[in-house]
């Protein structure tokens, strides 16, 4: 029997789709999409325009809702993740593609998130903590919570983590804005300031991430949630996970607005985290100081460990289909416990060590942002032809006519965010 056509009907509906109860893996997907790269961006676009572009980080986080909810509706019909479905019914090229994409990504973004993590601490204890020791300290930390800790305390404390995050950026937002008109005209009259426009297009692409939307596969194994019975639990968790996100972005760049924008002050990218830091302090006294850098070491140290956590799954499904394992074979590999899991999972760990030492490593983020900014529009792309052209028994519905456009409108936008970031990195 062809997996695509696996009936799941026989799966009841079995969750309680109430709004506490839908703090499930998609929350865990947004954390893990918040980096470091969504903070400074979100500052550096607060500090430039002020909050005109609150709407684009709405836009992006509703695409990345798009993208998660296709992959999850993929999921519940067949019962295959979505690099399972690429490999049974799209060229051979495009496992191997990914494969190779996977690694120049794992490489470039554990650098980044263990060097961010290191800043994260560095901010929290004054310098107590090198950034550099600090960096390794994280990896390590990561390695021993995903091997010796499994999937349900990792998710405890992934919760924990967002709780700590947002509640310290959305009480400095809230504290410090001030002109709220604008605030609401920011968020629901979409303005593309003059000159902004390639940086609007990075806004929208950037935030919630990217490869990591492809972690709610094997995180809803984990939870058991499977069939037509859990679209409407999945549906509501991933947008409960990208209200998060949207309200996180939107809130750093209220503060942005408010602490360099409205005070005619310039920000560049690699003075954001600490400048923010200096005026936080100047505007609300030590607390601003201390809830900003915790909002920023949790946001940042969520994303590492949900990185360390989901990536492994990915190599370990990746050998499963690239050795012509079975279904079986393919759900015991992917387990955390076993050695393809393990073995990734330890890569992950030591890669970005020496970049600790040697700052950011410019040729390996060149090259990543020249395949990593052609990820998602290829996803957009397999999302239209998964879920509308294989055919499936379940009654999980195929793509709405909308959702295409919306698919088709996420392909055209990010290749031309694509286009342009590998044209900048050129020159």
């Amino acid at each position: 029997m062809n997996p695509s056509t696996l009936d799941t009907t026989a799966v009841p509906a079995r969750r309680n789709v109430s709004f506490l109860k839908l703090a499930g893996p998609g929350l865990i997907v947004a954390a893990t999409g918040i980096g470091s790269g969504d903070i400074v961006s979100a500052t550096v676009g607060g500090a430039r325009y002020g909050v005109v572009l609150l709407w684009a980080i709405a836009v992006g986080a509703f695409f990345k809702f798009v993208l998660s909810e296709g992959i999850a509706r993929w999921q519940l019909a067949t019962g295959l993740t979505a690099l399972e479905g690429w490999a049974a019914h799209l060229p051979p090229w495009v496992k191997y593609y990914f494969g190779a994409y996977l690694f120049l990504w794992t490489v470039a973004v554990s650098a980044a998130l263990t060097n961010a993590t290191g800043l994260g601490i560095s901010n929290l204890t004054g310098g107590a903590i090198p950034q550099s020791w600090g960096a390794v300290l994280h990896s390590l930390i990561g390695f021993a919570f995903v091997w010796v800790g499994g999937y349900n305390l990792f998710e405890k404390l992934m919760k924990l983590l967002v709780g700590i995050m947002g509640f310290s950026v959305l009480v400095c937002a809230v504290l410090i804005a001030r002109d709220w008109q604008h605030i609401v005209q920011g968020l629901f009259i979409p303005t593309i300031p003059a000159a902004s426009g390639t940086y609007v297009l990075s806004i929208i692409g950037g935030i919630g991430g990217s490869i990591t939307i492809l972690s709610y596969n094997y995180w809803m194994r984990e939870e058991k949630i499977s069939g037509a019975g859990d679209l409407g639990y999945v549906r509501g968790d991933v947008a409960v996970a990208y209200l998060f996100t949207a309200i996180f972005g939107m809130s750093i760049m209220v503060i942005a607005n408010q602490a360099f924008f409205l005070a005619g002050a310039t920000v560049t990218d690699a003075q954001a985290v600490p400048r923010m830091a200096e005026v936080l302090g100047t505007l609300l006294g030590p607390f601003g100081v201390y809830a900003y850098a915790l909002g920023f070491w949790a946001a940042v140290f969520a994303s590492l460990l949900g990185v360390w956590q989901s990536v492994p799954y990915l190599y370990a499904d990746f050998y499963g289909v690239v050795t012509g394992a079975s279904p079986q074979q393919r759900h015991e590999i992917t387990k955390v416990t076993s050695t393809p899991y393990r073995s990734a999972l330890a890569m992950i760990t030591l890669v970005p060590i020496p970049f600790a030492f040697t700052g950011r490593p410019i040729a390996i983020i060149v090259i990543y942002t020249i395949v990593g900014s052609l990820f998602v529009p290829f996803l957009a792309a397999t999302l239209l032809y998964l879920n509308n052209r294989v055919r499936w028994s379940s009654p999980v519905p195929r793509n709405h006519w909308t959702t295409n456009v919306v698919l088709v409108a996420i392909l055209a936008l990010f290749a031309i965010v694509g286009f342009q970031e590998v044209m900048n990195a050129i020159r």
